[in-house]
């Protein structure tokens, strides 16, 4: 379990993106069978958002996670060391908390992960910028 830092830092006057949980659900917007396949489609939003902003992995400050089960957790744990293998080389991970709770919005969802990272100064979006979600 011991992929994070302690304490992240951003420079000062750097813009802050927040992202809200997200889920791993497949094109048709259904959840994926099983956590290791909820949890590659989370990393690939993460990505996803991160690109949109003109940022990458390295820019992530916190993630905070969500697992139904201590199963799920270790499914979780297994691939999340294969993208921050990927993502984090150097081991310079963002800072990052998990939690085990008893649910998510729906049965069916095994992991949830939300987070910030710092943008680059020219990424889009204004003071407020929203990408919507259903």
């Amino acid at each position: 379990m011991g992929k994070y830092s302690h304490l992240g830092v951003t420079e000062a006057n750097v813009k802050v993106a927040v992202f809200s949980g997200q889920i791993g659900v497949t094109g048709a917007g259904r959840p994926a069978a099983g956590a290791a396949a909820q949890t590659r489609l989370i990393f690939d939003a993460i990505s996803g958002l991160l690109k949109s902003q003109g940022a990458t992995p390295a820019d992530l400050i916190k993630l905070v996670t969500f697992v139904v089960s201590r199963d799920a957790l270790a499914e979780f744990t297994a691939v999340r060391d294969e993208v921050y293998a990927e993502w984090f080389p150097a081991g310079d991970y963002p800072s990052s908390t998990i939690l085990v709770v008893a649910g998510l919005a729906a049965e069916s969802l095994l992991v949830e992960v939300e987070g910030s990272f710092a943008c680059p100064p020219e990424s889009s979006g204004g003071a407020v910028a929203a990408q919507k979600g259903e």
